[in-house]
């Protein structure tokens, strides 16, 4: 079964949830993980990208946009989920909930401080406790 895990900030808004992201993504990789970071938008996804390159002076975390891949890239950003079963961790940037994530083997949802993205993160929370998981928590 998927194991889902939220991860709540202590800090507000879209730029704390994208630096925590690039993190996670970072030690995702590291240990080997094929990572798919879905987002909200187009925008946002070039956003991440760009975070990729420059948030770690001393890391290197390869990854591309989902409509830019060449090959077999373990790290794929965009707002639109990949056909098939390319990756095994989620990492959740979007308000969605993802009726597709039993194609992952971790779904990892990001929430920030702000209202707004509490509140996204409890109906993503009841959805994934309707769908017969228990998801994680973790306060960061």
């Amino acid at each position: 079964m998927t194991q889902v895990s939220f991860y709540t900030l202590g800090e507000e808004g879209l730029d704390a949830r994208i630096l925590f992201a690039c993190r996670l993504t970072d030690k995702a990789w590291k240990l080997g993980h094929r990572v798919f970071i879905q987002t909200q938008s187009a925008a946002q996804a070039k956003w991440v990208d760009d975070m990729l390159w420059q948030y770690q002076a001393t890391s290197f975390v390869p990854h591309c946009l989902l409509d830019e891949r060449t090959g077999n890239e373990s790290i794929l950003i965009s707002p639109k989920l990949p056909a098939g079963s390319h990756h095994d961790v989620l990492i959740n940037l979007s308000a969605r909930t993802h009726t597709s994530h039993l194609d992952f083997a971790r779904v990892n949802e990001i929430v920030s401080a702000d209202q707004d993205s509490l509140e996204q993160g409890r109906v993503r929370y009841r959805f994934y406790k309707d769908q017969g998981h228990s998801p994680e928590t973790h306060k960061i």
